[in-house]
């Protein structure tokens, strides 16, 4: 219960914050540029709390429902203007300031984003260095001549001093499937320039773990059991801890994954299992037995391996930290990495190039709010970033109701030289508000099949 109510709360936390800074775009803008706001509020329905202040005598309003909000100027479409306040009504303002008004929603998005980034640099986050622990056979870092224990230096021309800075360079390249430019030291120190071919990749497989796209391990943990639980299969079989699994069915085994990635995809199958203990090597047989987790069925052998790997302490650890200066360029860097992603997934989804699967909605925003809070306040900016991003993009997209939306009115009225008609309009808002259901109920959709499988 306590899990579920903190992530509630981290959900209602962010959630607040990304809705109160993208109106507080258009209420600023809109301040700025002479339109009277009537209203700011934070969320819909019921008023939880309200107060009226300024000369215009705005009311700030939290309201009952925290997934939305809205700034209500003056606007003549939406009730009597006197006289005297019309220049200050919306719709009575020149094309140039309606547009500036409702593209700052959006744009104060990104820039939260920006802020958030340069405020985890400057903080300084500490992270695993990107010490290559194996490289898979025939993968795209074998082929480019990537090695076991070599550092990875920088990305795309970006120094990289921990994974998950490598991570951010490496995604973008491989969405595109294009070619990766990597910088690596060997033992001695010495760099050599990599060049990762990624085409042919399984975007809709391969973008849930890059790192095995690329062919690379992060860790060295050899095939090593460390246990064999008593009355599961492979006790019975006789494997022993400190056993090597060296083939199963014929496959060579490199790494501990490989065991998991072969073992789970079979449950109840009988499996050729070669191991080494000592200098002796001994095939045996070994049938897996099948475990369910949220509804899927598994295939397990009842071993664990040997947790004295990867051996994780100090050495392995780097800070990354920037100064002010610094931190503005790699802010607006990796603001762009993710917004560019963000639009490029949604494009391949809409070309049918990647499942619809991968689309979010609350349930699973609201968990990921709760595990980056846990995990300390830099990740939990960093997941308010990713929001607030994905916020933007989604505003801009050209949906009637969304920002977007009007922007699109407001490029047809500046191609044509007139307004668009409040029956184009109006026939738009609802074909937005159905496409917008749509979205929604898919996003949910895909989030309860998660939660259940």
């Amino acid at each position: 219960m306590g899990d579920v109510l903190f992530t509630l709360a981290s959900f209602l936390v962010a959630i607040s914050i990304l809705i109160a800074f993208h109106e507080l775009g258009h209420f600023w803008v809109a301040k700025k540029l002479g339109v009277k706001v009537l209203r700011y509020s934070i969320g819909f329905g019921k008023p939880l709390w309200k107060k009226t202040a300024g000369p215009d005598q705005t009311e700030y309003v939290i309201a009952a429902l925290p997934l939305g909000g809205y700034v209500k100027m003056l606007d003549e479409r939406e009730g009597e203007v006197a006289e005297h306040e019309r220049h200050r009504a919306f719709n009575r303002q020149v094309l140039w300031k309606r547009t500036a008004i409702v593209a700052a929603g959006p744009i104060f998005n990104l820039l939260l984003a920006v802020v958030a980034y340069m405020a985890v640099v400057l903080m300084g986050s500490t992270g695993l260095k990107p010490e290559i622990g194996m490289i898979v056979p025939e993968s795209p870092a074998a082929r480019a001549g990537l090695q076991q224990g070599m550092h990875i230096v920088s990305v795309g021309g970006w120094q990289t001093p921990t994974w998950d800075t490598v991570f951010q360079e490496a995604l973008p390249k491989i969405i595109e499937r294009s070619r990766l430019d990597v910088v690596a030291s060997d033992k001695a120190g010495n760099e050599h320039n990599f060049e990762l071919d990624l085409q042919g990749l399984d975007l809709d497989r391969d973008i849930q773990r890059p790192f095995k796209a690329l062919g690379i391990h992060l860790f060295d943990m050899p095939p090593i059991v460390g246990e064999a639980k008593a009355g599961t299969p492979a006790a019975l079989a006789g494997i022993q801890p400190g056993d090597i699994i060296l083939q199963i069915d014929g496959q060579p085994i490199r790494h501990w994954e490989d065991i998991s990635e072969i073992v789970s995809a079979r449950p109840n199958t009988l499996l050729n299992i070669r191991v080494q203990r000592g200098g002796e090597v001994a095939d045996m047989q070994v049938k897996t037995y099948e475990e369910t987790y949220k509804g899927r069925q598994y295939g397990r052998l009842g071993i664990v391996r040997d947790t004295s790997y990867p051996k994780i302490d100090d050495t392995n650890r780097a800070e990354h930290q920037l100064g002010l200066i610094d931190s503005v360029p790699y802010a607006l860097h990796r603001t762009w990495n993710v917004s560019y992603v963000t639009l490029r997934v949604l494009g391949l989804i809409v070309t049918m190039e990647m499942s619809f699967t991968n689309i979010s909605g609350p349930v699973n925003i609201a968990v990921a709010a709760g595990q980056s809070a846990s995990l300390g306040l830099d990740r939990f900016i960093v997941f308010l970033a990713l929001v607030s991003i994905s916020l933007g993009i989604l505003n801009l997209l050209p949906i009637p109701v969304l920002d977007g939306g009007h922007l699109m009115f407001y490029l047809v009225e500046f191609v044509s030289g007139r307004p668009v008609s409040e029956t184009v309009e109006a026939v738009g808002q609802r074909i937005g508000i159905m496409l917008l259901f749509m979205l929604m109920a898919l996003a949910l959709y895909n989030d309860i099949m998660r939660f259940i499988h």
